[in-house]
């Protein structure tokens, strides 16, 4: 009996472990589950919530919802709007520099962004200006990123867990991840994604 307690003590865990391993603070990898659509179709650009203006009310994201509009200052001093980026296809990836997961798949976003399919933006969860700026100068980063210091965006983005990211196709989001599992599973699973809406 002793033994199977062991055993079971174990199990649970690994299993803590490997969630642990694929996300910050919980989730699980990859929205495939979600209903796709599941959210009223109804809902259109004019009722677009706005992160930036508080515009709607902030509630779980689910695929085939519009996703909300907001705007933030780049790590490059220019802003972005993701609106702007209504006509392309836009990868949006929260991430935190104390999150091991998020700064494994960088590399994937980075490759993403040299191959020029979609707009690639990270939104960074609530660090300081200079401590997420310095982070990218160490690292060589040169995709989009975004600061979001007081949760502004990430209040309309919710989730259980970080890495989040979202791929949005014509302001509406086609797919969903949550975690990451490295760099080349992560850009095989983007890039799968974003060639299915160029398709």
């Amino acid at each position: 009996m002793k033994l199977f307690k062991n055993k079971t003590a174990i199990a649970v865990m690994l299993a803590v472990f490997m969630i642990a391993l694929t996300a910050c603070a919980g989730g699980s990898s990859d929205g495939d589950s979600r209903d796709r659509g599941s959210r009223d179709s109804k809902e259109s650009k004019e009722e677009r919530p706005n992160a930036t203006e508080g515009i709607g009310e902030p509630r779980e994201l689910s695929e085939g919802d519009i996703a909300p509009d907001f705007t933030v200052t780049l790590v490059s001093g220019e802003e972005f709007t993701l609106s702007d980026h209504d006509d392309e296809v836009v990868l949006i990836n929260f991430w935190a520099t104390w999150c091991p997961p998020c700064v494994g798949e960088m590399p994937a976003l980075q490759k993403l962004y040299k191959d020029g399919d979609a707009v690639i933006i990270g939104i960074n969860c609530g660090e300081s200006k200079s401590d997420v700026k310095n982070f990218i100068k160490d690292n060589g980063y040169t995709y989009n990123i975004g600061y979001d210091t007081d949760y502004t965006v990430g209040t309309y983005y919710p989730t259980d867990g970080i890495p989040y990211t979202l791929i949005v196709n014509k302001g509406v989001i086609e797919r969903i991840f949550v975690g990451a599992y490295g760099a080349e599973v992560m850009y095989d699973e983007y890039s799968h994604a974003i060639e299915e809406c160029l398709d």
